[in-house]
């Protein structure tokens, strides 16, 4: 069972949700000391995530981006921080990709 869930729903298509996917692996993920490993398919990617006491799964579709993470037990008291950060980094994330960054 998942510690963290997260989904996050847009409509920027599967192309550019993908975009953002990998570039998530590629910049915030690292920078988290995460290391990554991208799965792309017909309808939906996977990008798979570990370090020292996180493990988890990004499904990326069309329409949404679903996180499950298993945080160790070191990981769990950073529960509610990893969850506002998850929220906060992707709602940022879609609204600059769809445009309606306010920043």
């Amino acid at each position: 069972m998942s510690d963290v869930k997260f989904q996050q729903n847009h409509t920027l298509g599967l192309p550019k949700a993908r975009e953002l996917a990998k570039k998530w692996a590629e910049g915030p993920a690292q920078k988290m000391g995460l290391s990554c490993t991208h799965t792309e398919g017909a309808d939906e990617d996977t990008i798979a995530f570990e370090r020292s006491g996180i493990n988890g799964t990004m499904k990326v579709t069309g329409t949404s981006f679903d996180i499950d993470i298993k945080l160790g037990m070191m990981m769990k008291a950073f529960k509610p921080m990893i969850e506002a950060e998850i929220s906060k980094g992707f709602g940022r994330m879609i609204d600059k990709a769809s445009g309606t960054d306010q920043a």
